[in-house]
């Protein structure tokens, strides 16, 4: 989810999609995906406990034996609820268990708003965090990023607008659906801008606290549009049986990244070096096959590999 640096905010979770899962083509560069079952099991092989990385970790990971990973749970293909409401399904938390088992670990996934997830890692309330979190400059002055995925955002319109909207430069004058905290929504705050200074009707932004309000929004008609990761524009366009269409070029292309703590130097390199691991023996492919998202497949697990 290209999603912007947000302060820290009070714990909480979010709720399911409430539009089905399903997944066509990730990225331009890619042909179109069939439908990941969002109940699968991981098909990734178990991981060999790697000592010498196990012994990078700080010692209260070590003696604990688990590593505590913030994460989200609406944003299908990457990461939603299986059907029990409870279990966590998806590529980030297949990923980050097989990451955690190179380490010699146990994984526990703590459930909280996106825009919580910075500070918790910085106060170490949580160890890492995966949730869709963009690689970028800004966002580097306060925690460091393994990159994990390669991706870009997207529109994703109703049918009947498919024709109309194909880009930024015509939400002029529409309903377009965001949610907070996301790069998003200064991407359509700039459109906003170029539409007056044109003279044309200004888009109607709304904002909503996750991705289920956005998609509910579009679904009953009050919005037009919603812009957003295309990994999950992907998946909602192929489930929806044509009422939604994912439309236009995908832009802004970044990695998602693992957040670490900038002064866990140790843990940094030891989540790096684990991940390269996952990657070099194929269980990473697997993964990324499974949830049919492998066009975002990373070669080289980079330390804030994003645009400068």
């Amino acid at each position: 989810m290209d999603r912007r640096l947000a302060g820290p905010r009070a714990r909480g979770t979010t709720r399911r999609v409430a539009v089905g899962l399903g997944v066509t083509a990730l990225l331009p560069l890619a042909s179109a995906c069939g439908t990941a079952d969002p109940t699968a099991k991981s098909a990734a092989p178990v991981q060999h406990k790697d000592a010498a990385l196990h012994a990078l970790l700080p010692a209260k990971i070590r003696k604990s034996g688990t590593l505590t990973v913030a994460t989200g749970d609406d944003y299908p293909p990457l990461v939603s609820l299986a059907t029990d409401d409870k279990t966590l399904v998806g590529m980030e938390p297949d990923l980050m268990t097989a990451v955690a088992q190179v380490l010699g670990l146990k994984v526990t996934f703590a459930r909280t708003s996106f825009d919580s997830i910075i500070g918790g890692v910085q106060s170490h309330r949580y160890d890492l965090a995966i949730q869709a979190m963009l690689d970028k400059p800004e966002r580097r002055r306060h925690i460091t990023f393994v990159d994990y995925f390669r991706t870009s955002s997207s529109l994703l319109v109703d049918e009947r607008h498919a024709k109309e909207i194909g880009s930024l430069g015509d939400l002029c004058g529409r309903q377009v659906a965001v949610e907070q905290g996301t790069a998003q929504v200064d991407d359509a705050e700039a459109q906003k801008k170029k539409c007056a200074a044109a003279g044309r009707a200004a888009p109607d932004i709304l904002v909503f606290p996750n991705s289920v309000g956005c998609f509910q929004a579009l679904s009953t008609g009050r919005a037009q549009v919603f812009a957003g990761g295309t990994p999950t524009v992907a998946y909602q366009a192929a489930q929806s049986s044509g009422r939604l269409r994912q439309v236009g070029r995908p832009y802004r292309f970044l990695p998602y990244g693992i957040l670490v703590d900038k002064e866990q130097g140790a843990l940094v390199k030891a989540v790096q070096q684990a991940l390269q691991k996952v990657i070099d023996n194929g269980s990473y492919g697997t993964i990324l096959k499974q949830w049919k998202v492998a066009a975002g497949a990373l070669r080289q697990a980079t330390v804030n590999g994003g645009a400068a």
